[in-house]
This record gives C-alpha cells, structure tokens and sequence, in this order.
C-alpha cells in the first residue's frame, strides 16, 4: 500500500511539472505570433493542438489516479483561461483597454493562438478560445465531482 502511495505521489508531482512546462514551452513557441500579431503558422496550430491534448492527459491522469488536487490544479487553468478570452472578447468588441491583463494574456491565451490560423480575425480567434475554453471548464468540473478520494 505505501508503495502505491508513493508512486501516486511521485506521478502527481511529475504531471504538475509536465503541465507548468506544458505551459511556458507553448507559451514560449507562441509568443512572436502573439506579440507580433502576423499570421499564425502551422507550428502554432501543433503548439496549440498539442497544449490543449496535454491539457486533457493531465485530466484523465488525473482522474485516474484519483487526486482531486490535480483535477481542481486543472479547473483553476480553465476557469483562468476563460475568464482571459472573455475579457480579451470583450476589448475586440468595445475598444476598451486593460493593459493589466497584458501578461495573463500572454501566459493563458499564447498557447492557443494557433486557432487563428483557422480564423481571418482576432474576434473571431478569441470567441473559439473562449468556448474551447469552456467546454474544458465543463469537463473539468464534471471530472471534479466524480473524482474520490480513496
């Protein structure tokens, strides 16, 4: 029993250290297209598929070894994620500024930036984030209430 302990242990800790490297790596790739604002490349659309698919593994192992910690670690992201897209929604269309949001904007949505390669505009880029974003949320949330604790 103890030695499945640790093993749980030792694999939560190397998925948190897989997704905040998950994180910088694809914010890292992103971020000339993001700052630059040039048409995004198929890298980009790899770097993004690839996020959201860690993303995902992050969940199920998550799920799968039960660690509720891990699978909230995963709804803050999102609820984050979203949160960010709604905003950045919200500045497309109004004209606001909220150059506050500027780093947030860069760590949580810069890894996704490969949608607009498949969009001809940045509204259009933000409102897919933001439902991907929520649909990541839901799935989350769901994960959160059927992962026990043992």
């Amino acid at each position: 029993m103890e030695n499945k302990r640790t093993l749980i242990t030792i694999l939560s800790v190397a998925i948190v250290i897989l997704s905040i490297a998950t994180v910088i790596t694809c914010m890292v790739l992103n971020f000339f297209e993001l700052k630059m604002g040039g048409p995004t490349t198929i890298r980009s659309v790899i770097v993004t598929f690839s996020y959201i698919a860690i993303w995902i593994f992050v969940l199920i192992v998550g799920r799968i070894i039960k660690n509720r910690g891990i699978v909230r670690y995963c709804l803050a992201l999102w609820i984050i994620t979203l949160f960010i897209a709604t905003l950045t929604v919200y500045i497309n269309v109004t004209g606001n500024s909220a150059t506050w949001a500027l780093p947030l904007v860069v760590l949580f949505l810069g890894p996704l930036c490969g949608i607009g390669f498949f969009v001809s505009s940045v509204l259009y880029q933000t409102i897919i984030i933001t439902i991907i974003s929520l649909v990541m949320l839901i799935i989350t949330v769901i994960s959160v209430k059927h992962t026990k604790l043992e």
